[in-house]
């Protein structure tokens, strides 16, 4: 069976934003946690709010979801959900250069594959620190995850200029959005993956006629992703 993950990058949820903000994020978290996604994290979590977030996910969706908080300054921290009979929060490991981390998980499929997953927001401004990371990023998957990975979040790269990071050749990509994730243009939310997986998008008519808010970045700056990952070797 297929592996279901996805992530939003809701740009800083505080006591003081937008009524929409909070109603989008509410509505992809129930979509995700009622369609039984292994894995669900939001990032770019205000620290006012991060312990209100979570405790809500624990008793709302509990016991079959858990979610931790994975601190990341003032307004970086990300919320992580797992759906517990499936996936273990694994922990998480400093950004090097920043003030925030990259979250690991561990997911077995039903009858098939492990995946070791990745979530982070990683520098903005795709910058040498921007590319360092991510390159860094894939070299410790490829090496600790027992060869089936993934990474994905706010990779704050322009997907367009992905092979300008010189990763290696058995390293895939895959965006779920085909115009844009972001407000300001380009795609920054999109996936790394090793060779021996087949991506694609979740639910993604559902996704997009049942909440077309999804696409609406009036209220949040990003689009949320959900993937769908096949054991593709």
């Amino acid at each position: 069976m297929a592996i279901y993950v996805a992530w939003f990058n809701v740009e800083k949820v505080g006591r003081s934003s937008p009524r929409e903000k909070e109603i989008i994020t509410n509505h992809f978290l129930d979509y995700c946690f009622r369609s039984e996604f292994d894995i669900v994290t939001l990032l770019e979590i205000h620290s006012a709010r991060e312990t209100d977030i979570a405790s809500y996910i624990n008793s709302v969706y509990g016991p079959a979801y858990s979610a931790t908080v994975v601190h990341g300054g003032h307004s970086n921290s990300y919320v992580c959900a797992i759906r517990t009979r499936t996936t273990t929060f694994d922990g998480s490991v400093k950004l090097v250069g920043l003030n925030r981390d990259v979250a690991e998980f561990s997911t077995s499929a039903s009858g098939g594959f492990k995946l070791k997953t990745y979530l982070a927001h990683f520098k903005s401004g795709q910058t040498g620190l921007t590319a360092k990371q991510l390159r860094e990023a894939v070299d410790a998957a490829a090496k600790n995850s027992g060869g089936t990975w993934m990474i994905g979040g706010d990779l704050n790269w322009e997907y367009d200029r992905r092979e300008a990071l010189g990763l290696p050749g058995d390293v895939k990509f895959f965006s779920y959005w085909s115009d844009s994730s972001q407000r300001k243009g380009g795609i920054l939310d999109w996936a790394l993956y090793s060779d021996n997986l087949k991506i694609k998008a979740a639910g993604i008519s559902e996704f997009k006629r049942k909440h077309s808010e999804f696409g609406d970045m009036s209220g949040p700056d990003h689009k949320p992703v959900a993937l769908q990952i096949d054991n593709g070797a």
